[in-house]
């Protein structure tokens, strides 16, 4: 347990802490053109038997924001972790900001801010002083960690939070103050781990416009999610399955693989419908439990049609252009909540 005093600007912590206690260094550069911000190669991790991540190949430019979108299992953690310097891989590499994850681990860690899952903050703290010793830590003086401190609530619209305990703020509140902790040293990168995991749809909106702006001026934001939404304000999104990326792109550029539209329909027999379709070249796949989902270039023009002839009652129907699920679905064989085809 830590023992402060940020009046006199004393501190004590009794364990080994994750960061070194310097500010960013000017990131490397080669022949004046600065690396990108993530560079992986045929990276691999193994726990025993089991392969989390199994040869990934990844480049993230500096100033992007890029998103990791998969189901629980996927390696999405694994592979935010090793970039992180909070785990080693088993083989390949793994650069940031032209850095090497193990080689220059210390480094990377000061050009870096991250938010966890989990809360880090210390809730029977205000939310100035949980900033003010991050600062502290990371070797700013107790009147620059003050400075920084108030600087970070204003920018992030929680001005109110300065004075009240973290455990007393709203869970929104609470996740932006993890965000201010990781702004703290002015990071090149910032590292998010599904950072809403919890929060409504409000709060997650709210969240990720604060993010959006950060990228817009210039950081890098390498983030985990298993929200479609939250995905979508990405940059490029890559579509991790099984420890593979299995596509990679921009969001519009991710739902064109499809092409055309989806069309969604629930009827009272559909193994019979199935059959009829298939009958006429059209190759539904199962939409669930029950229901077909079927692929078209012009889902407008054959509609009618399948409501007109189809030899069984249409219970439900929905058209609707192709969505990342749609994407991931089609390429892995299941959501993104894990479950398969039926």
């Amino acid at each position: 347990m830590a023992t402060i005093d940020l009046r006199k600007g004393a501190i004590a912590f009794p364990c080994v802490l994750p960061f070194t206690s310097r500010m960013p260094d000017a990131p490397p550069s080669s022949q004046g053109k600065s690396p990108p911000a993530v560079e992986v190669s045929a990276l691999v991790k193994d726990y025993g038997r089991v392969q989390a991540l199994r040869g990934v190949d990844l480049v993230v430019g500096r100033g992007e924001m890029f998103a990791l979108l998969g189901p629980n299992g996927a390696g999405k953690t694994t592979l935010f972790s090793i970039l992180a310097t909070l785990r080693a891989p088993t083989s390949g590499t793994a650069r940031v900001m032209g850095r090497d994850v193990l080689a220059e681990r210390d480094a990377i860690r000061r050009e870096m801010g991250i938010v966890f899952q989990e809360p880090a903050l210390e809730q029977r703290m205000s939310g100035r002083d949980n900033l003010v010793l991050m600062g502290l830590l990371y070797g700013l003086s107790l009147a620059a960690a003050r400075k920084r401190a108030l600087e970070i609530l204003a920018q992030l619209g929680i001005p109110e939070a300065a004075d009240r305990l973290a455990r007393q703020l709203s869970g929104g509140q609470r996740r932006k103050l993890e965000l201010g902790r990781a702004l703290v040293t002015d990071p090149h990168i910032l590292f998010l781990d599904e950072a809403t995991l919890g929060l409504d749809v409000d709060a997650r909106r709210m969240f990720w416009g604060q993010v959006r702006e950060l990228a817009r001026a210039g950081r890098t934001v390498f983030f985990t999610t298993h929200y479609l939404e939250e995905a979508e304000v990405a940059d490029r999104i890559a579509l991790i399955d099984s420890g593979r990326i299995v596509a990679l792109g921009t969001p519009r550029e991710l739902k064109s693989r499809l092409g055309g539209g989806i069309i969604q329909m629930t009827t009272e027999d559909d193994a019979r419908a199935r059959a009829w379709l298939l009958e006429r070249g059209l190759v539904p796949e199962p939409a669930g439990a029950r229901g077909l989902t079927l692929l078209h270039a012009d889902p407008a023009s054959v509609l009618p049609d399948l409501l007109r002839n189809l030899p069984v009652r249409v219970e439900r129907v929905e058209v609707h252009e192709p969505s990342l699920e749609d994407v991931f679905l089609k390429l892995t064989g299941r959501g993104l909540d894990g479950e398969g085809k039926s």
